[in-house]
């Protein structure tokens, strides 16, 4: 009865002070649905809805999480829209897709059981508690994608965040966390669960991963800021680059290959880390399958001078891929590199060596290269090769077992594709339909792999030699 008082007792501090801006305790500052001027007010914001919030029922939790579903179902095009008008990059109906993913895939509490065990030394019981504030960072290229499938899986563990936007996606990711916050509000009465500031800069990311009052980190976005969380002496969760290869051997189904390769890489023009970057394929039915890539919508540049056109244009002086052509469209990236077409290609394919820059690079765009090999043997080594060990993602199209077994085990990536375009491992499905949980962060280089609500808590043990019962709980 004592915690139910206390909980009671600052969920009225808590909505005084969200109505006035002040208190004994914590200063959250004065916030409008989440979107606070500095740091330190939004994270002692969100440390202070964590204290009432981590006191709710699961029924509280999953209150929070509807409301959050249901409110957003209204906003799904419009929100499609918003991204790709202001980040410039991929395809609306992509962005359909991944919201609906993030949304309806993304697991709440209920994957969240404890665990008990029980003999004559008593009882022994684990469950998955909340770290607290967890400060969060994601990309342009999923900007509201990620806000919303972070903030189910972080909420459904009890924790607050506090989320650090793109500077290239600050608008629509401001709008998504006002108006999560407003329809929570609305539901539960409960505010700043989710949290930013109004300017978000690379400063006020590197201020937020030294707070004292932020438990742990989950960074979704480049090697460089991936490397700032595991540097910072907090629990971090990491998705790093990746580079996935897709592999065909001379037993795959090469009409469905083709098939699956051409609409997953070009699907939101392959600004997906787990888009197909390059085709491996065994010599014996690379020019079948490259006639059926041409049929599904592929462009094939044959004139090695146009590859390595298409090379220096697209590709920066440092490596990277130059970002205005970072998720535009096929026929956006042939026409400024002058290459003549025909009709309306959704994806440029080559033939080149492995070595090749557009092999070696994550391109982010509906580029993808066609490398040939002997045999599987030599199709799965480079693989390996290209792949470069991010153990990120990488798929295979084969009837082969023991190729597919091979291939899993040596590759060891976080996600690995069967027969399938790769997106459904990210939870997209063939119209958006159900492919699993949602994986829009990808934590390969902290291990955790495609992150859950459970990535978002500590296992705690509880012992009880005695055991529980009534008789206990009444003493």
């Amino acid at each position: 009865m004592a915690e139910n008082i206390e909980a009671q007792i600052r969920r009225i501090l808590n909505e005084e002070l969200h109505q006035s801006g002040t208190s004994n305790g914590p200063v959250a500052g004065n916030g409008h649905n989440g979107i606070f001027k500095t740091v330190d007010e939004a994270i002692s914001a969100a440390k202070i809805a964590q204290e009432d919030y981590v006191d709710q029922p699961i029924s509280m939790r999953n209150k929070v999480l509807d409301a959050i579903r249901e409110g957003f179902r209204p906003y799904i095009q419009s929100m499609a829209e918003r991204i790709y008008k202001e980040t410039g990059m991929g395809t609306v109906e992509a962005k359909v897709a991944k919201l609906h993913n993030a949304l309806y895939n993304t697991p709440g509490p209920e994957i969240l059981q404890p665990e008990a065990e029980t003999g004559d030394g008593g009882l022994v019981m684990y469950e998955y508690a909340p770290f607290g504030v967890i400060g969060a960072v994601g990309p342009s290229t999923n900007p509201s994608e990620t806000v919303i499938a972070n903030a189910i899986m972080m909420l459904a563990g009890g924790n607050t965040v506090y989320f650090g936007a793109h500077p290239g996606a600050k608008d629509i990711t401001r709008w998504t966390i006002e108006k999560l916050n407003e329809l929570v509000a609305k539901a539960t009465g409960l505010h700043n669960l989710v949290v930013s500031i109004e300017e978000p800069s690379i400063e006020s990311v590197q201020a937020m991963m030294k707070h004292p009052d932020i438990a742990m980190l989950s960074i979704t976005g480049g090697p460089s800021v991936v490397h700032q969380a595991l540097i910072s002496g907090k629990k971090a969760v990491g998705a790093g680059a990746g580079n996935p290869p897709a592999m065909v051997d001379a037993t795959a189904n090469i009409a469905k290959a083709a098939h699956n390769i051409v609409d997953s890489a070009a699907f939101d023009n392959n600004i997906l880390c787990t888009a197909e970057k390059e085709v491996i394929v065994e010599a014996s039915v690379k020019d079948d399958l490259i006639t059926k890539m041409q049929e599904e919508g592929a462009f094939l540049v044959t004139n090695m001078n146009d590859v390595n056109k298409l090379a220096d244009m697209t590709i920066g002086p440092k490596g990277a891929p130059d970002r205005k052509f970072v998720g535009k469209a096929a026929t956006y990236i042939l026409d400024q590199a002058g290459i003549h077409y025909t009709g309306n290609p959704k994806l440029i394919i080559m033939e080149t060596e492995k070595d090749h820059r557009l092999v070696t690079t994550e391109m982010l765009m509906p580029i993808l290269p066609v490398v040939s090999c002997p045999d599987f043997d030599h199709v799965l080594a480079t693989a390996v090769e290209v792949e470069q060990g991010l153990h990120h993602t990488a798929s295979i199209h084969s009837e082969n077992l023991p190729h597919i077994n091979k291939a899993a085990h040596r590759m060891n990536t976080s996600i690995f594709v069967v027969n399938g375009p790769t997106y459904t491992g990210t939870g997209v499905g063939a119209a958006g339909a159900h492919a699993g949980a949602s994986a829009l962060t990808i934590a390969t280089p902290t291990g955790e792999g495609t992150a859950t609500a459970k990535t978002y808590t500590r296992r705690r043990r509880l012992n009880s030699p005695e055991g529980f019962s009534l008789r206990t709980w009444e003493a």
